[in-house]
């Protein structure tokens, strides 16, 4: 079964996103998003390579996009994909990865 693992940062990112998307429209809203979320982990784990290579914010990560947020991850260990951010698409994602 394919697996994948939601790292430190990615929940952080998901613990905002579920708050913001409750606050602005409702409960019901904020669980198909994350549901949604969540089919699209599954479905990145199933298949590994439907993300985009994104070397140029760190070597072996990829990027897919789901509803308004890019989920950057990479293949991990045993072949489980490590989620490692859920950024909102026009968000400045070198920011977000590279720390002055």
């Amino acid at each position: 079964m394919p697996r994948f693992r939601i790292k430190a940062a990615a929940r952080s990112d998901l613990k905002g996103i579920a708050k913001y998307t409750e606050q602005m429209w409702n409960r019901e809203q904020r669980n198909s998003y994350l549901t949604e979320l969540d089919q699209a982990f599954h479905r990145l784990a199933e298949n590994t390579e439907l993300g985009k290579a994104c070397d140029h914010i760190r070597s072996s990560y990829r990027v897919f996009p789901v509803g308004s947020h890019l989920v950057f991850y990479k293949i991990g260990t045993g072949n489980v994909v490590e989620i490692i951010r859920v950024l909102h698409k026009r968000m400045d994602v070198s920011s977000r990865f590279f720390k002055p």
